[in-house]
């Protein structure tokens, strides 16, 4: 008998659930009837009640790092889309919640899930011990938590339906790490409202990918709708209040309306894309969800809650006039990342005959979130990932230097930095001692440039194909004499009077 194009099955193992399109078969038993219990558990456990699963095992395994990312947002960071994240990524979900045809294997599906993630996890953990500055910048954990919530749908749902929701998963890992979206912020501008805009954008995306049971011709329409809106909106709401409730509203509760309203829209007419039938997702036990809490605990466990920086200390506002710096240039493109009013000012170190150049490049916000979105950034070129390493003082500071022994370029000029954060009256900054290596010239060391692509995918990228060995170049001591120098000269210079 064929329905609409599709073949119906017997009434054993498919039915028609117009009516209830995410309707799920009860779990057939050995003899061929479904027992007492098996009906009870199969009934109350839909997909629905799975999407509930998920979201708490996400929740319960990422706490601490989920926590983190809400405090951030709240802080001012612009990071704050990753906060409403998670919802659109189950909004997109609400596109599949019909059970793909097949047999189910639930043995395949713990196999595939246990490798997946085994591979995922460990390639996470290498990264993240051979490139820890890159990986903090890229927040790699939350990538992990995109991988776990992967593979505990793969338990839930099976391999066949986790598999053909590729494009909740490419949506899901390009939202789970925030460099892409404050690169992409930069591209467009950089104010509040380009990222409120952007957010909005990428809520138009999911409520079209979430309309997947509807025709395209109408989920268009709405997504179109839902972007023209939001974006309106973004530029109206960032004006009287912050980028978070911003985001909330037009990243998060409009697109929610419009997939619900076309949901709505689409069922009232009928102009289903295509047939609601659907075969019943695999069965499964109590045992496996015990499985994944269990698993969910082991998450929590290695990721623990990360103390938060302290409050920068005050120093005087003054302190590059009574260090006797000079003013030598100003770097606009730091308002694309930091955001408005940010700026990135060098000053000129009185020379030394006995020591190299250096310089001292100042940024300057009153957005202290902001400015911890970049905390791992190196604004400096090198032919490598270099890492930041804790100054031996022990007060917050911290070091870093490009490997004069992997230069590729006989012109590039190798450096070596000291940098961190304080407060001035209304404002903080992230103060960067930046020394050269070349110990036989007089030009200074090189300035801040613009974060891009090459320096932040293609190039750490390259590296770790070319398998090159990881060798960090000692770094003269005249090199380090003249930066710790220079700190001590910034340190005395900003002490308040009353300390």
């Amino acid at each position: 008998m064929v329905l609409n194009g599709e073949m119906s099955m017997p009434d054993t193992g498919v039915r028609d659930d117009r009516a209830n399109p995410t309707a799920v078969l009860p779990i057939v038993s050995p003899g061929g009837r479904p027992s007492a219990r098996q009906r009870s558990w199969s009934a109350c456990f839909g997909f629905w009640p799975r999407i509930a699963a998920l979201v708490g095992l996400f929740l319960f395994a990422y706490f601490f790092v989920f926590a983190q990312v809400v405090a951030d947002a709240v802080a001012g960071s612009r990071t704050a889309f990753l906060v409403v994240a998670p919802l659109l990524v189950a909004l997109i979900a609400f596109g599949y919640r019909t059970a793909p045809r097949g047999v189910g294997d639930n043995e395949s599906d713990w196999i595939f899930a246990a490798l997946a993630g085994a591979a995922g996890f460990t390639a996470i953990a290498l990264l993240t011990h051979r490139f820890p500055t890159l990986a903090a910048l890229w927040r790699l954990e939350l990538v992990g938590a995109v991988m776990w919530v992967a593979c505990s749908a793969v338990i839930m749902f099976g391999v066949r339906h986790v598999v053909r929701m590729w494009q909740l998963w490419a949506f899901a890992f390009f939202c789970s790490t925030p460099l892409p979206f404050l690169m992409m912020i930069a591209v467009i501008g950089g104010s509040d409202a380009a990222a409120a805009a952007l957010g909005a954008t990428l809520g138009a995306v999911a409520a079209y990918l979430a309309g997947r049971a509807t025709r395209s011709r109408w989920r268009l329409a709405a997504a179109l709708g839902c972007l023209a809106v939001g974006v309106g909106l973004a530029v109206l709401l960032i004006r009287h209040t912050t980028l978070l409730v911003t985001l909330v509203v037009v990243a998060a509760i409009l697109p929610v309306l419009v997939t619900a309203g076309l949901h709505y829209l689409t069922r009232a007419t009928g102009n289903q894309q295509w047939a609601a039938i659907t075969v019943r997702f695999p069965g499964r036990s109590p045992r496996s969800f015990v499985a994944l809490a269990l698993a969910a605990v082991v998450l929590l466990v290695l990721h623990p809650p990360v103390p938060r920086p302290q409050v920068p200390p005050l120093v005087r506002g003054d302190w590059a006039n009574r260090g006797a710096l000079a003013h030598v240039a100003e770097f606009p493109f730091i308002t694309r990342f930091i955001g408005p009013g940010a700026t990135l000012t060098r000053f000129d170190v009185p020379s030394s005959a006995a020591f190299p150049a250096a310089a001292v490049d100042v940024m300057t916000t009153a957005n202290l979130a902001a400015l911890r979105d970049y905390a791992d950034a190196v604004w400096y070129p090198t032919p490598m990932p270099v890492h930041y390493r804790p100054a031996d003082s022990g007060d917050g500071a911290r070091t870093v230097h490009s490997n004069a022994d992997a230069a590729t370029d006989s012109a590039a000029r190798d450096w070596y930095a000291v940098t961190w954060v304080w407060r001035v009256p209304g404002a903080y900054q992230q103060v960067t001692v930046i020394v050269s290596q070349v110990l036989t010239s007089d030009d200074p060391p090189p300035a801040p440039q613009p974060l891009s692509v090459s320096e932040t995918i293609a190039g750490p990228a390259a590296w770790v194909v070319r398998q090159q060995p990881e060798y960090v170049s000692p770094v003269d001591p005249l090199v380090t004499e003249r930066a710790t120098e220079v700190v001590r000269l910034l340190l005395s210079a900003g002490k308040p009077t009353d300390v």
